[in-house]
């Protein structure tokens, strides 16, 4: 059941008694303005392909699954416990595990439909500008809140406690990528490069965020998400991580190869 004591305008109205919750009303124009940005951008480009909407459905789909996940293997034992945990899980979604689970679904319709497209230039503008749409679906609930703060900012989600309003926080930043990512999209780009420019800027933007966020630690003084954050950006740097460490230990070697002459 929602508690309407907490966050700044949990439910927008009513329509009789039932009540229409600002959350997936967010959630849901945050999707419909993503894809409309896609197809905007789809047509600037001139890419009229219809691998461009099997990404793009077996994107949202991995997107929902892997929002999901994360929530279910950090919150098990209270997911247990809880005997309102259904409604608890169907509400709660991590951006994060989305953006994988998205990734995940993209490659999922490559290889089954045997798509060599590579659309990330794409993709990357639409999922920043849905992600700041739907963070207003976030600060209107009062979820993924901040800790305690004296700045002049802070923002009473219904406990009397002046919080970070962290939702805000992410709000600027997304629409300050975007900015970014439009700037840089007018020059010459390899495929799938601003996708990657995406993840790498957000991922660790939200390591940042999350020192200031109210997240359990889970180890090496880190959140889950944190962690997540961490091996994802190895993950996608692997290539420049591995040609880092074999370059120093090339320049050693070769160091050590004069030193023996």
């Amino acid at each position: 059941m929602l508690d309407e004591t907490w966050g700044l305008k949990p439910v927008l109205f009513y329509i009789g008694k039932y009540p229409v919750e600002a959350y997936p009303v967010f959630l849901l124009i945050a999707i419909a303005t993503g894809i409309g940005v896609y197809v905007w951008q789809l047509k600037k480009d001139g890419i009229r392909s219809s691998n461009a909407l099997y990404i793009a459905i077996f994107a949202i789909f991995g997107g929902t699954i892997g929002a999901k996940l994360p929530l279910i293997f950090i919150y098990w034992n209270e997911l247990n416990s809880n005997p309102d945990s259904l409604n608890i899980l169907l509400s709660g979604r991590t951006i994060v595990g989305g953006l994988i689970g998205g990734a995940a679904g993209t490659f999922l319709a490559k290889k089954m439909f045997g798509i060599k497209d590579r659309l990330g230039n794409q993709l990357a503008i639409p999922v920043a500008v849905a992600m700041a749409v739907g963070r207003i679906g976030c600060l209107l609930r009062g979820c993924c809140y901040g800790q305690p703060t004296a700045l002049p900012w802070g923002v009473d989600f219904g406990d009397h406690i002046f919080r970070h309003p962290t939702q805000v926080y992410e709000i600027i930043f997304d629409l300050s990528l975007v900015c970014f990512l439009i700037w840089k999209k007018k020059k010459e780009l390899k495929p799938g490069e601003l996708f990657r420019t995406f993840l790498n800027s957000y991922l660790s933007f939200r390591f940042l965020l999350e020192f200031i966020r109210v997240e359990k630690i889970s180890s090496l003084g880190l959140t889950d998400f944190q962690l997540l954050c961490v091996i994802s950006l190895i993950y996608i740097n692997r290539k420049e991580i591995f040609n880092l460490i074999l370059g120093k230990k090339g320049k050693r070697y070769e160091r050590q190869s004069k030193q023996l002459q």
